[in-house]
């Protein structure tokens, strides 16, 4: 039977072949167009219809029905979204892909459920792009260079000053108390903040904290959002959930994370070598024993490996040392954890050390008087054996010397003028300067040498008469203390209780190991900070320079490339040294030498120059003999300074000078080897050798391929090793006339001038701990002075240079003023400036932005979490990020400030950074800090939102009798 389908085809196939395809295809379109307006026709015709026949109708709707009614009528919105931001085309890219990503992740998993209008999703767009541009705006009027420079770095050096304050009361607690560190330090903090802050419950309650940020994300979206948004509360409880919970909260979380802190510290000091000396300081300071099992651990897997490999061949000698080189960390290791677990003290005992020690280096009176770290040592040491006036009077007249000498000499350059009334001015002026040195020569003497005085001297009754007449009848002049000051010298230096005493204290061996003067040889064990590998006398003498600042130019111990091998001889045949004294050759010769290399060398811990020599004799014979040698530039200054010695004439050859800082750099040392090398041939022309007899025995000692030993002048040693300290005396006297309490505690009578800061000072030393902000002690400084607020605070509190012991390490903030204002001026502050533009430049936040994006959101997609870290990798990163952390700290500042101090300086700061609630609390404090600054009169608002602390409430409780806390500022 036939189908219809059938039929229906035949009929289709019978109409192409008679009318052609075209006929057919416009037949069709025009059939469709037909139902198409028909359809449409009658759609509008029923639409005008309803809408005539709905508001004729009185069925008694409520008034909302045609509310809703007329609301069902509104065609769907078109969203458009404004996405300028922050006027940089760059950053507003990057903030709305973030934006996209936050509202597709954190948005839409959860709106999905309840609605498919995308109004909702739109909203909180808007208001977050508002919040944007309200923020962005706000930020480009604000001045950040004050926050930066002054409120960030005071809030992080008060953070630290309080944790040193709570450390140093939970020790000096009795044992079984049980207040823990971080009870006692918000206990300080809420003294310091004057009873009216405290942010424990932030950081030691996660409920309050949520709290907290809650409010303070309302505070932020009251400053930013427009009024209709934020009176809408649901849009703003909204976007201040997704604020706390998604952004704030796992962000401080990460950041306060002591892993996470340790992780970026290893990453910030990468570029850093770590030198096998740090690492082995921070192995015997650790007083983790975990650290050191993870270390252990780590140790036996890499010994192990290194036994597998240990199979001969031609790596069987590299692979021996380095399991002897592990060996040796593993003992040190085990006698740590086995010293911690025995209840032992991991720093040197130094009385033992003194005890066992049966040669120490003995430094000389003036070093202990002219170098900063050493004189805080011998004052310490003379105050407690009560004949502190002796070197109080010693160094207020190297003070007021330094001073007069400069007053002197800029009155001797005054040009008079041929005016009268200008000569008379310049007279007057003249007269007072004289008369106010007069006056203060007069203060030192009545201060120490008359008879009423507190602290009378004891020194020769003529030199004091003498000292007398010269201040009443004499015209000033700077060596009138020198014979007083001399016999003040003798006094200390011949005393038993002064210099003898000191060197048989265990100070003394603290001070030798602060300046790497302790050696392996002496039986100090451990303690021993450098090992020099020789005892003899001459070694002591040249190891003085390592406590310059002219670490390049110290006569350190010469260094020897592999025993007997630093030095090649050769003839005709090919002899070795010995073989050439046997038979070595007679007559005249030629002297020829040549710097072919120049290199860095490490040993032991220490880097420092080395410059290769060529040395070769050609004899009338006919015979020739040469060899090499390694010298430092030491050794080439030691030689000029003997050849200027004996032919001052020959002063003038080049000489390259000594340099400060950047002494290890590629492009110094080969300008050093060009200079050198011109200085060595200038000297060994015959002519010169010829003219000038006795220089031919100086070179060939110093070309002596076995036998040299630079024979370093104690005078010159000494004159390295003061250089710096006596340039600083003299380039600051104006600070030292202003104020002898700035060179001398406790002397303010002098001159009856006292600043406001050292009276501070001695207030807080008085009166216990420090209860003000760091930057409360900061003197009001000018525009210009942008480094030196940042070393001020910085230095000050994690070296604690302010400590009782150590007070005299002030004159280095002297000094650090004066080398930056003299060496560079307003050159550092225009480089702060220009360091800031660029890190804040569109480009450079933008990178900001994109790091952040692709740490979270990689290719578009959300991270995986992160894997949690076992306890022992955490461990070895917390010593590896030890290790960075002192690698990165520079050779100047150690020399300047001593070992010991900068590395428990360090130590310090570091132990600060593994404890996670204190990290929170530092976290917190920035943020309000940078809020304070960005909205005016807001810092009142924050200041409300730790009324919930406990111990707020218990300070303004009516019982409580503290007058400090009982009157809150009265909030504006």
């Amino acid at each position: 039977m036939v189908s219809i389908y059938h039929w229906f085809i035949l009929i289709i196939a019978l109409f192409f072949t008679t009318f052609g395809i075209t006929v057919c295809a416009v037949t069709f379109v025009a059939i469709f167009l037909f139902l198409l307006g028909i359809t449409t026709w009658m759609y509008i015709k029923q639409n005008r219809t309803f809408d005539d026949y709905f508001p004729k109708q009185n069925v008694g709707f409520a008034p909302y029905i045609y509310e809703v009614a007329e609301k069902m009528k509104k065609t769907k919105k078109d969203f458009k979204v404004d996405r300028r931001l922050t006027g940089s085309q760059v950053i507003d890219e990057q903030l709305q892909e973030i934006l996209d990503y936050i509202i597709r992740d954190y948005v839409y998993p959860w709106y999905d459920l309840v609605s498919d209008s995308e109004e909702v999703p739109h909203e909180i767009r808007v208001a977050a792009q508002n919040v944007i541009v309200a923020f962005a705006n706000r930020v480009k009027e604000v001045d950040w260079i004050p926050f930066l420079t002054t409120r960030l770095v005071d809030d992080a050096a008060s953070h630290l000053r309080l944790y040193r304050q709570a450390r140093a009361r939970i020790q000096a607690m009795p044992q079984g108390s049980k207040v823990s560190l971080e009870e006692a330090f918000f206990d300080l903090e809420l003294t310091m903040e004057g009873g009216l802050v405290c942010r424990d419950h932030i950081s030691l309650t996660p409920s309050l904290q949520r709290c907290y940020l809650q409010q303070l994300t309302d505070v932020v979206l009251f400053y930013l959002s427009p009024e209709v948004e934020f009176h809408c509360l649901a849009l703003r409880y909204i976007t201040r959930e997704l604020i706390v919970n998604s952004v704030l909260i796992p962000l401080i979380a990460k950041l306060s994370d002591p892993d996470y802190i340790n992780q970026i510290l290893i990453w910030l000091c990468k570029d850093i070598p770590v030198t096998s000396e740090v690492f082995l300081t921070v192995l015997k300071v650790c007083d983790n024993v975990d650290e050191l099992n993870a270390t252990k651990d780590i140790l036996n897997k890499e010994i192990a490996t290194l036994r597998s490999r240990d199979a001969g061949g031609e790596s069987e000698t590299l692979v021996k040392q380095q399991l002897s080189s592990l060996n040796y960390l593993g003992k040190l290791v085990a006698n740590q954890i086995t010293r911690l677990q025995s209840g032992g003290d991991t720093g040197p005992d130094y009385s033992r050390l003194l005890l066992g020690s049966p040669k120490l280096f003995q430094l000389p009176l003036d070093v202990l008087l002219k170098n900063n770290i050493a004189l805080s040592y011998f004052m310490d040491h003379m105050t407690s054996v009560g004949a502190q006036a002796y070197l109080f009077f010693y160094l207020n007249i190297e003070g007021w010397r330094a001073s007069t000498e400069q007053q002197l000499a800029d009155m001797s350059q005054t040009s008079f003028e041929k005016s009268e009334v200008l000569l008379a001015e310049q007279y007057s002026a003249a007269k007072q300067t004289l008369e106010r040195i007069r006056e203060a020569a007069y203060s030192i003497f009545e201060q120490y040498l008359t008879d009423q005085s507190s602290c009378r001297l004891q020194i020769d009754e003529f030199v004091v008469k003498r000292l007398l007449c010269k201040i009443r009848s004499e015209k000033p002049n700077e060596s009138w203390f020198d014979e007083a000051q001399a016999c003040v010298f003798e006094k200390m230096q011949t005393d038993e209780r002064c210099l003898y005493g000191f060197r048989n204290s265990p100070a003394y061996v603290k001070l030798l190991s602060e300046l790497h003067l302790l050696r392996g040889e002496t039986g100090l064990d451990e303690a021993s900070i450098v090992t020099t590998g020789s005892a003899e006398d001459d070694e002591d003498s040249a190891s003085l320079d390592e406590v310059s600042l002219n670490s390049d130019t110290a006569s350190l111990p010469e260094f020897v490339i592999s025993n007997n091998n630093s030095s090649e001889a050769e003839t005709g045949s090919g002899g070795s040294p010995s073989a050439l004294s046997e038979n070595k050759p007679n007559g005249p010769f030629t002297l020829f030498a040549d710097i072919i290399e120049t290199g860095l060398v490490h040993e032991k811990g220490k880097t420092f120059g080395v410059y290769a020599i060529s040395i070769s004799k050609k004899y009338e014979s006919g015979q020739r003999e040469s060899w090499h040698i390694y010298r430092r530039y030491s050794d080439f200054h030691e030689l000029h300074r003997k050849i200027k010695e004996k032919f001052p004439e020959l002063s003038k050859l080049p000489f390259p000078a000594k340099k400060t800082f950047h002494n290890m750099e590629r492009k110094t040392l080969e300008r050093r080897m060009l200079c050198l090398n011109s200085y060595l041939k200038s000297l060994t022309q015959p002519t010169m050798l010829t003219s000038k007899p006795g220089l031919l025995p100086l070179l060939l000692a110093f070309f002596n391929p076995s036998g040299y030993r630079a024979s370093t002048h104690f005078s010159a040693t000494l004159d390295s090793l003061l250089k710096m300290s006596m340039q600083a005396v003299r380039t600051v006297p104006d600070s030292v006339l202003s104020s002898v309490d700035g060179m001398v505690d406790g002397l303010s009578r002098v001159l009856q001038v006292r600043t406001a800061s050292a009276a501070k000072d001695n207030i807080q030393r008085g009166g216990g701990p420090e209860t003000l902000k760091v930057g409360a002690s900061l003197d009001t400084e000018t525009a210009d002075n942008i480094p030196m607020r940042i070393l001020l605070l910085l230095m000050t509190e994690v070296f604690e240079l302010k400590a009782s012991s150590q007070w005299l390490r002030r004159r280095l903030v002297i000094l650090l003023r004066q080398v930056v204002r003299t060496m560079f001026g307003d050159i550092v502050n225009r480089r702060i400036l220009d360091y800031v533009s660029v890190l804040t430049s569109p480009n450079k936040v933008a990178s900001y932005l994109s790091a952040f994006k692709d740490a979270y959101w990689p290719n578009g997609i959300p991270s995986e979490p992160s894997q949690p870290r076992d306890h022992a990798t955490k461990m070895r990163t917390r010593v590896a990020a030890k290790a960075a952390l002192l690698s990165s700290l520079s050779d100047d500042i150690k020399h300047i400030l001593g070992s010991e101090t900068t590395l428990t300086g360090i130590l310090s700061v570091f132990a600060l950074l593994q404890i996670s609630r204190l990290n929170t609390r530092l976290i917190c404090v920035l943020i309000e800090g940078a809020l304070s600054n960005l909205f005016t009169g807001s810092a009142q608002v924050i200041r409300r939102l730790h009324s919930k602390s406990h111990r707020i409430e218990e300070a303004r409780s009516p019982y409580n009798t503290l007058p400090t806390v009982l009157k809150p500022a009265t909030p504006s």
